[in-house]
């Protein structure tokens, strides 16, 4: 898939991140995986996006050492970013321009 740019804040630094979706659809339970690389970090990242915003399920595998991994607070921001970027994205509906309008 396009990978996609994504800005947050960390400790009131701007810090922009290279997202890319993995999976062409969400699985039977809502979750989409997307590859998340930054600042010499890289996760993948599960995310529900089809459940309400309040309920965050995620799950994640850090592709490097414990040490050099997300934070927890981090990785709540990564998500909460791509779910605006994913609401935000037309459907292929949307997308679609009549020919004769």
């Amino acid at each position: 898939m396009v990978p996609f740019e994504i800005e947050i804040e960390w400790n009131d630094v701007p810090v922009s991140l290279w997202v890319e979706q993995l999976d062409y659809l969400a699985d039977e339970n809502g979750l989409m995986r997307f590859d998340v690389r930054g600042d010499a970090r890289r996760a993948v990242i599960s995310v529900n996006i089809e459940s309400d915003p309040e309920h965050l399920d995620f799950t994640f595998e850090a592709m490097q050492a414990e040490d050099q991994a997300f934070s927890a607070d981090e990785l709540l921001a990564i998500i909460k970013a791509i779910r605006d970027q994913q609401q935000h994205q037309p459907t292929p509906q949307q997308q679609r321009l009549p020919l004769n309008p």
